[in-house]
Parts: C-alpha cells; structure tokens; sequence
C-alpha cells in the first residue's frame, strides 16, 4: 500500500486551481501531458532529500528510499509527465507530505492529495477549504524556531514594554 501524491509547476501550467473540483480537473489534465523534467521538478527533489538528511528519523525510516518509498532524484527524473507522482509509505505519511507540501510551495508547485483530494497551492490555501484545520491539527502548531537564550530574551523584552507603558 502507499499513499499518492500529485505535483505539478504552477508556472508552467496555469492558472492556479480555483477550488477542489478545479484542482481534480486540472491534474487530470496535465498528467497526460508528457514533459521532460524540469528544474522546479530536479530543484524540488534536491530539495526533499537535503530535508530528510537534516531530520533525525527512527530505524524504521532509516533511509532515503525508505522514508520516501523512492528516491526522489531518481523518480523525478524518469519522470514523463506534467504531473509527478510520488507513492509514499503509508506510515507515518503525515511526515513526509509535510515535506513536501513545504518544498513544493518553495518551488512553486502545486500539491494535490490524490487520496484525500486535498490541493495546496504555493502560496498556503488549500483546497477544499475546510481541509485546512485537518491539516492543521495533522502537522501541529507552529514551531517556534527561537533558541531558549532568544525566548527569555524576547519575554524580558516584552514585560518591560508592557511595564514601561504603564509608569506613563
């Protein structure tokens, strides 16, 4: 088993879907355009692989191919379509279409859900629209990307603003 997911470049093919239904039609469209790839499509490949070696990932994802289910250089480039198609692990699949949904809006690619029909667009709407606190709840709250030292830093800072306001 795996999980699908359908990318295409926004730029090379236009305009961006309008809603779900469009988003469906659209690749449906372009996946049977045949296209050599391309280096949005080559960028973005770089892209998932420097991201899976800066992560730390347990025994059982050890591996690009693995956490993937392909490489996604090599699957790229024998990649003849308009429309790549990348066939993730069904577990923790979450992980990985976080990875990509983040570096295909780098990339300005649109991402479209091919089992659950959900679109993300480069720009972060989704599609359908109530998709988005699914989504939201499946990737969690916001990181904070601060250091600790950062933090304190940015809380002192902020009481003795809102200290200084009141002494007016």
């Amino acid at each position: 088993m795996s999980y699908t997911l359908c990318l295409w470049d926004a730029a090379r093919h236009p305009p961006l879907p309008a809603n779900a239904a469009d988003a469906t039609d659209m690749m449906d469209r372009l996946e049977a355009i045949t296209e050599d790839p391309h280096a949005s499509f080559v960028a973005f490949g770089a892209a998932l692989v420097e991201r899976y070696q800066a992560e730390t990932h347990d025994t059982e994802l050890a591996g690009l191919k693995k956490f993937y289910g392909v490489d996604p250089r090599a699957s790229i480039a024998a990649c003849t379509s308009a429309v790549y198609r990348i066939s993730l692990p069904l577990k923790p699949a979450i992980v990985q279409r976080i990875y990509i949904v983040e570096a295909a809006a780098q990339h300005n690619l649109v991402v479209y859900d091919d089992e659950d029909g959900h679109c993300f667009l480069p720009d972060g709407t989704i599609f359908p629209e109530d998709g988005r606190a699914m989504w939201e709840w499946e990737i969690g709250p916001p990181q904070d990307s601060r250091t600790l030292l950062q933090k304190v830093a940015g809380e002192l800072f902020d009481v003795m603003g809102r200290d200084n306001k009141h002494r007016h």
